[in-house]
């Protein structure tokens, strides 16, 4: 079963269990995902994980800011969100292995600057760790 689909059968449970806080967070993927596709783009597995990682990226901008606000109450709903998003995001491999992968690109990449690096890290990844770990690692390699 495909994210999409999964998304599309966990909003009918959501509306019959009467969860909003899940129903309206898959509710927001949905929408933005919707946007993609009125915007022409493309929507494979690919597309779906970009926008997964986006709306989990924007939480846990939210908590931060709710946190250093003392707003719990906002806070812990963000948090719950969060975590519904990321039952939808395949796991984030090991930092051992992402650091093998890196090493190995490292090596292919003519020029070593950080910003070509940083490209085709991406690239070759697609989705399989946070832009954050990435840059983190590579600064160690470089």
């Amino acid at each position: 079963m495909s994210t999409i689909d999964k998304l599309k059968e966990d909003l009918k449970t959501y509306m019959k269990a009467k969860d909003m806080v899940s129903l309206n967070t898959v509710r927001g993927i949905l929408n933005e995902i919707n946007i993609r596709e009125m915007k022409n783009i493309k929507i494979n597995e690919e597309e779906i994980i970009k926008v997964l990682r986006s709306e989990a990226k924007k939480r846990k901008e939210s908590i931060e800011t709710f946190e250093k606000a003392g707003r719990a109450d906002l806070t812990e709903k963000e948090a719950k969100e969060l975590k519904i998003i990321e039952g939808y995001l395949p796991a984030e491999i090991s930092d051992e292995e992402l650091t093998a992968k890196l090493k190995e690109v490292v090596a292919s990449c003519e020029d070593k600057s950080f910003g070509v690096v940083m490209k085709a890290s991406i690239a070759a990844l697609k989705g399989a760790a946070d832009g954050k770990r990435i840059s983190a690692i590579l600064k160690q390699i470089l």
